[in-house]
């Protein structure tokens, strides 16, 4: 069963690795910066992704192609995949429908979105918290939960609301044990529009953690006032060992943002996974083949990507001490 690779990622991150690093750049980030994206290369994308040493990736939507035209492959991209049995490999969902679609696929783990804002969770997904949490939500998840599939939530505007403002807390945690009840097997804290700093995550996560719940929590934040990697850290301090990233920094506009500069949203995977290794932090990735996908990806993009690792290390392969430095040092002996 498709459910049964959730369960190996998870048994190999507990083995061999300290953080996971979920993929999200196939779903949310390469369709927009690519515009005239094939299926296949899409799949060819995927497929070398699978290759470094990732355990999750978001690599299709099963939303209704008049919403989401990249979204119309779906199937026969989740068909074409060579997939690996250490990955697991998830498809986006807003609705019943569109999870009936995913079902019936080899997709391993469905992903659901929900905002901690009531007005956010109207204006952007066209239903009040309380209708989602009481209608759409429990369809979904029924559906999933008979056809094997684990599901992981995106809690949106978890660390505050461009509408509304701060976010409690208490809220959120309230939405945590609602959903663990439900039956999520993953909650990922989303900063939607980049209003957290490391004071607040620290302080968010550490509450959440208190409840002991048997539920897998991941944060996703995005880089919009240039706080997302001192975010991150600050979440592993807290206790979080899942962490959405994009490669190359990669994404498409977050809901209830305004439109920016196409790339400059979400946490560069490479930068993220240099940084965590750098510290001693394991992260199960081959760092050179993530750069090579990196390069693939700038190359269907045709423009280079905002991540900063791969600029690093071209500017770390200078063959030898320029001339002037050379009789600069020989004039100091």
């Amino acid at each position: 069963m498709p459910s049964s690779a959730t369960s190996a990622v998870k048994a190999m991150r507990k083995k061999d690795t300290q953080v996971t690093i979920v993929e999200v750049s196939p779903r949310d980030g390469l369709p927009e910066v690519c515009e005239e994206l094939s299926t296949a290369d899409k799949i060819k994308y995927i497929n070398k992704l699978s290759e470094t040493g990732l355990r999750k990736i978001e690599c299709a939507s099963f939303s209704h192609p008049r919403l989401l035209p990249q979204g119309y492959d779906a199937e026969k991209l989740i068909a074409g995949i060579s997939k690996k049995s250490s990955v697991a490999y998830v498809g986006l969902v807003p609705n019943e429908i569109g999870c009936r679609r995913a079902v019936i696929t080899q997709i391993d783990e469905i992903l659901i979105l929900l905002a901690a804002s009531d007005t956010f969770n109207k204006l952007n997904l066209g239903r009040t918290l309380k209708e989602s949490l009481n209608k759409m939500l429990p369809a979904i998840l029924d559906t999933a939960v008979k056809n094997s599939r684990s599901a992981r939530v995106y809690l949106m505007t978890a660390f505050g609301c461009p509408y509304t403002g701060k976010i409690r807390t208490e809220d959120v945690a309230q939405l945590l044990l609602k959903l663990s009840y439900m039956g999520a097997s993953e909650i990922v804290l989303v900063d939607s529009t980049g209003m957290a700093n490391p004071k607040v995550v620290k302080s968010t996560i550490r509450t959440l953690m208190e409840l002991q719940l048997d539920i897998d929590l991941a944060v996703h934040f995005h880089n919009t006032r240039g706080a997302a990697i001192a975010n991150c850290v600050a979440a592993y301090e807290a206790g979080i060992r899942i962490f959405d990233t994009s490669l190359g920094g990669m994404s498409a506009t977050p809901y209830g943002v305004s439109e920016l500069d196409i790339g400059y949203w979400n946490v560069p995977t490479e930068d993220l996974v240099h940084l965590f290794e750098e510290m001693g932090i394991k992260t199960g990735i081959d760092l050179e083949k993530l750069l090579d996908c990196v390069l693939l990806a700038e190359k269907m993009a045709g423009i280079a990507l905002p991540g900063h690792l791969l600029r690093a290390r071209q500017a770390s392969q200078i063959a030898e001490i320029p001339q002037h430095l050379k009789r600069q040092h020989i004039m100091d002996q």
